[in-house]
């Protein structure tokens, strides 16, 4: 009965190590120009969040200047007592500049973050690029109906 096994294993064995679905191609010019592209358009992304957050601060401070300050004048001629709308006019401008320069300084860190991440990557695709070297990376059967073990030989091909 082992005789057999081992026969069939010896003739199944060749068919198994030819399967295409066990040869994987790792090309990684390819693999650092995606991480390249893929980071680079993060990168302008928080550009752009970042922008806007900018611009949002600055539409704060505008208008928390635009309403504070009649209303800071107003309250020293009646007395120093604010309405609820002008309380409301003073804090939704200073709300929204405070949480649009805690974005701005957020994306402003993603920004340096996603730039030194593209430039590594653009680095390592130019790199690849030049010692453009194929590597496949194979795996075969291994059977050994005799001692009935059983396993896969991992082979790397430059």
């Amino acid at each position: 009965m082992k005789i057999i096994l081992l026969c069939v294993a010896l003739l199944i064995m060749p068919c198994l190590a030819d399967e295409p679905a066990l040869v994987t191609s790792v090309d990684s010019v390819a693999y650092y120009q995606k991480m390249y592209e893929y980071n680079l358009e993060k990168y302008h992304t928080d550009v752009f969040v970042k922008d806007v957050m900018f611009w949002t601060y600055i539409g704060g401070m505008i208008a928390s200047g635009c309403i504070s300050v009649p209303v800071a004048l107003g309250t020293g001629v009646r007395g120093g007592d604010l309405s609820t709308m002008e309380k409301v006019g003073v804090i939704v401008p200073l709300a929204i500049m405070g949480t649009a320069g805690i974005g701005y300084i957020t994306f402003e860190i993603a920004t340096l973050v996603r730039r030194s991440k593209y430039e590594k990557y653009y680095k390592k695709w130019e790199n690849s690029k030049k010692s453009s070297k194929s590597m496949q990376v194979g795996v075969a059967p291994l059977l050994d109906p005799l001692d009935g073990r059983y396993g896969a030989a991992l082979a790397l091909t430059f």
